[in-house]
């Protein structure tokens, strides 16, 4: 739920945690990371963008793997590089390097801060010797080809393309209500460590009202079905007609249950609707911020 995001979310979910990196040695070491579109392997609905941390002296590839929600954002960044540095693809030594070279990219900076903490100089460069080496050696041993049917200048030039634009989809939408959701649920919890009391009691109740076919999509369409608390209790209201009563917590569970509801297009605008006014309702019930709009 965190990658997706265009804003960094380290912490909790993350690969990159200050505080486990900063129990490695810090080496002299110095490292290439960057991203590249996979043309060959993506499809009309589903684009691959593949990201690589390289260790520049000896060319090892201490982590690859494919981004998970296309284009790459700077949690995607933050995740390789936590597991270069905690859990190289070489099984060899966990450090923290001295530098870390990247292509000069308008989604990076909010990471840089992290990094020096951790005493990681950053270098920013158009382009990556080593990196790029690597994604034309890739290619070339993945077509099997000379290295004559490989265009390495066109390969290059499009490595130092910009990211494209992410576009919105309802995965999308689905992922921010989410995100919201658990930012309200925390809401409800006093936070020792910043210093904010709690704003709410998650246990007290927030009443709503679900008519029968609402109740039915919640009690077919998602896991609710399968809990042995909640679901009997919202059985046992269908065909009454009346306002739900339930906790800001278990209310918090049905609005992410839905999120993650319904087989189709329609029928997940429909969980997706849903899900949307009890998150209005609950915000304006708690007195806490409101979800995410329709873009």
């Amino acid at each position: 739920m965190r990658l997706w995001s265009d804003n960094l979310k380290l912490g909790k979910g993350s690969a990159f945690v200050k505080r486990d990196l900063r129990l490695l040695p810090l080496t002299e070491a110095e490292f290439e990371a960057d991203f590249w579109f996979d043309a060959e392997s993506s499809t009309k609905r589903r684009e691959v963008w593949t990201g690589m941390v390289i260790e520049r002296e000896s060319g090892a590839v201490l982590a690859m793997r494919n981004v998970e929600w296309p284009p790459p954002t700077v949690n995607d960044l933050a995740n390789f590089l936590g597991h270069a540095m905690l859990r190289p693809l070489t099984a060899g030594d966990r450090q923290r390097p001295r530098r870390v070279h990247l292509r000069d990219r308008p989604q990076w900076p909010e990471l840089f801060p992290h990094l020096q903490q951790l005493g990681i100089e950053v270098v920013l460069a158009d382009e990556l010797p080593w990196f790029d080496e690597a994604v034309v050696e890739f290619l070339q041993h993945r077509r099997h080809a000379s290295p004559k049917l490989l265009d390495e200048e066109q390969i290059r030039e499009d490595l130092r393309c910009p990211f494209p634009p992410r576009k919105p989809t309802s995965i999308d939408a689905a992922l921010a209500l989410m995100h919201w959701t658990d930012d309200l649920l925390k809401a409800g919890y006093a936070s020792a460590r910043k210093g904010t009391p709690a704003a709410f009691d998650p246990m007290s109740t927030v009443t709503i009202h679900l008519t029968d076919e609402e109740l039915q999509l919640i009690l077919t369409d998602t896991y609710v079905a399968r809990t042995k608390k909640l679901r009997p209790q919202l059985e046992s209201m269908v065909g009454l007609q009346r306002d739900i009563e339930l906790s800001v917590h278990e209310w918090g569970r049905l609005v992410c249950s839905l999120c993650a509801a319904g087989e189709g297009a329609r029928a997940r605008k429909r969980a997706m609707t849903l899900a949307g006014r009890i998150a209005r309702s609950l915000a304006g019930a708690v007195g806490f911020e409101g979800p995410p709009s329709k873009k």
